[in-house]
């Protein structure tokens, strides 16, 4: 028999397959993690230990360049070696392509999400989901003893999670 753990609430649901709404907290979702044990899924267990990087001097050209290149949808800002920000597809996307700005002049300074949200990679999976849902993001990287080993986002734990709840076999076809 699998556990399936809310990731709102953290309830431990028992059975071969999670209930649509959680007994516990009532929130109607098919989004389930499995349980392994006694102790809540971490981080760790989600982590994307690829961490792209660039020089807050670089441009948003040649960030989407870069995520492009190595299929990603974020790029770590640096200023002296240190992690000083966070642009995504999503900044470019609002940030220069909506204003039409050319890309290739615009500094990732100027767009960047900063500060940059992290947690330990044993916090919690459903901890990690809340603060995104709380501070409304959708990565947060991931350290160990206060240095960067990786980045979690939703979409790795939500994807992660759907391929575990359900196999592509199993799944029913549409009528």
């Amino acid at each position: 028999m699998s556990g399936w753990e809310c990731y709102r609430c953290g309830f431990v649901f028992e059975g071969a397959s999670p209930p649509e709404e959680c007994p516990s907290c009532h929130y109607y979702s098919s989004i389930w993690l499995q349980h392994l044990g006694d102790e809540p899924t971490s981080v760790k267990s989600f982590v994307r230990k690829r961490l792209l990087s660039l020089d807050a001097a670089s441009s948003a050209w040649q960030a989407a360049k870069l995520m492009r290149g190595n299929n990603s949808g974020s790029v770590m800002v640096t200023s002296g070696g240190r992690v000083v920000g966070i642009v995504t597809e999503r900044d470019i996307l609002y940030k220069v392509a909506a204003e039409d700005l050319p890309a290739s002049k615009v500094l990732l300074r100027k767009i960047m999400s900063s500060p940059v949200m992290s947690v330990p990679a044993e916090t919690s999976v459903s901890d990690a989901l809340k603060l995104m849902e709380r501070h409304r993001i959708r990565r947060l990287l991931v350290t160990e003893d206060g240095r960067p080993v990786g980045m979690v986002s939703q979409r790795s734990v939500i994807g992660d999670s759907l391929r575990v709840a359900k196999p592509l076999g199993e799944l029913e076809p549409p009528d």
